[in-house]
């Protein structure tokens, strides 16, 4: 996989993100078939299995840059990665072109991406609250910003049944900025959260720490 992109998020979070090219069984083969791969068992669609694999050599290609032995990922009971016999901190993303992890080696971190898609209009009341509706002004590149921004911060929370619209609020950001804020409110615990945001062509990257 070309590497696209690599940066060091602050101090102690770094980025990869490469562009998806293999085929199944070329990822398969860089992989190895020592690592668990449960997980990769329930998925089906040949799509979402070169995803799966492309994320996995990823988080092991970043783990071994900080000298961390891989052994593959396992998810806890909200779904969220972490890495086998390690409490370094992860986050993976993946679309049909690119694929992205960030490796926090101390603090939880989230990471998305997603394409700037006529979807999200049609889903913005969804995930909006009526301040960031309107703010957005049906814009696709501002729909897009809320919805990676979101996206990220639930995956740092990494606890399921966490209502995007209610419960994840973006500032007011003027338009492509590099770092906008975002707070999640759950119950009594509420999370600030500084979410860098990166563009490469249509997509919109957002790493939250």
């Amino acid at each position: 996989m070309p590497l696209v992109h690599s940066e060091k998020i602050e101090e102690n979070s770094t980025l990869l993100l490469w562009k998806l090219t293999e085929n199944e069984t070329e990822l398969r083969n860089s992989l190895g078939s020592e690592y668990n791969l449960d997980d990769l068992n329930l998925i089906s669609h040949p799509q979402k299995k070169r995803e799966w694999l492309a994320s996995r050599l990823l988080i092991k290609t970043l783990a071994e840059e900080f000298g961390i032995f891989y052994e593959g990922t396992h998810k806890d009971e909200h779904g969220k990665a972490f890495l086998v016999n390690n409490d370094s901190h992860i986050s993976l993303t993946h679309t049909a072109d690119y694929v992205a992890a960030v490796i926090n080696l101390l603090s939880p971190v989230g990471i998305d991406m997603e394409k700037v898609d006529e979807k999200l209009r049609r889903t913005a009341k969804k995930y909006l609250s009526d301040t960031e509706f309107v703010h957005a002004e049906n814009d696709l590149s501002h729909l897009c910003t809320y919805w990676c921004a979101k996206e990220a911060l639930y995956k740092l929370y990494g606890k399921k049944k966490i209502s995007f619209k209610n419960s994840i609020y973006i500032e007011v950001f003027s338009g492509r900025e590099n770092q906008i804020i975002g707070i999640l409110t759950d119950e009594e615990l509420i999370v600030h959260s500084r979410i860098h945001l990166r563009w490469y062509d249509d997509y919109c990257l957002a790493i939250a720490l």
